[in-house]
């Protein structure tokens, strides 16, 4: 959050009062939390992390999606390294709706995060808002992006698989056989799902995106939780993900505690 190089975490007490504390890493330990916002991400809205703007800190969004007060509204507050700006700014009015799940991507390669969000349903298309770094560009229904992807049921999330620079999408059947499909980023668009796992997080566990080992491109997790507690990760060669499972940790994450990968969805 204040672009030191160094991930931090964040925290949003929502409800009626929402405030938002972070806590900055120095190395080793995460300080105290301070309060960076005292009034974003209201009751049920989804508050996520980008930078925006491309100036190295990362900033906040929040999506009202079907919210009586605003639906479809998208707020930003911009991190000054020590606060997130005092008041947010509407930059989108029209994107994400109901229950349709948003997400965070540089999905053109410019340097500034911007918006994806799912239909899911029975239509499946995969909408997309630039960022300019003051606004999110578009309305709606003009920026599809793909008009078949992650339909009802499946998971979805981003992240830049074949490591070109632009965030892509992938989405987890977790239905017998557990498929992964990708759709690759051009800049314009996502390119059709194609399958790059026949094999990875089966129903009830918790999948996830990073780069596991550091070579530019987007790994997958997945985290069955409960009693075994399993991390299982699959590598990207930039064309599939090339283990069927390789176990990365046997006991991480029990019961119904809940992992954050770093491109999970909110």
């Amino acid at each position: 959050m204040d672009g030191d190089g160094r991930t931090d975490i964040i925290w949003f007490v929502r409800g009626g009062s929402p405030k938002v504390y972070v806590q900055l890493s120095n190395g080793s330990t995460f300080g105290a939390p301070q309060l960076w916002h005292s009034f974003f991400a209201l009751d049920s809205e989804i508050p996520l992390v980008g930078d925006f703007n491309g100036d190295g800190r990362a900033d906040i969004a929040t999506f009202t999606r079907g919210a009586s007060y605003g639906p479809g509204q998208v707020y930003v507050a911009l991190s000054t390294g020590s606060s997130f700006e005092g008041t947010s700014q509407l930059w989108d009015s029209n994107f994400g709706y109901g229950s349709e799940p948003p997400a965070v991507g540089d999905f053109n390669g410019d340097g500034m995060d911007d918006i994806a969000t799912f239909s899911q349903g029975t239509t499946g298309d995969v909408y997309v808002a630039l960022s300019n770094g003051a606004r999110f560009l578009g309305n709606g229904g003009d920026n599809l992006w793909n008009g078949w992807f992650a339909p009802a049921g499946e998971t979805p999330a981003v992240g830049d698989f074949n490591g070109d620079g632009r965030d892509d999408i992938v989405t987890f059947t977790q239905a017998n056989p557990a498929l992964v499909y990708v759709g690759l980023s051009d800049g314009t668009q996502f390119g059709a799902g194609a399958i790059w796992h026949h094999r990875f997080s089966l129903a009830g566990e918790v999948p996830g995106v990073g780069d596991f080992d550091g070579d530019g491109k987007s790994d997958i997790v997945t985290f069955t939780r409960g009693t075994a507690a399993q991390v299982y990760v699959s590598l990207s060669n930039g064309t599939s993900f090339v283990q069927d499972g390789w176990l990365w940790h046997n006991h991480f994450c029990v019961g119904s505690e809940w992992p954050q990968p770093s491109r999970l969805l909110g």
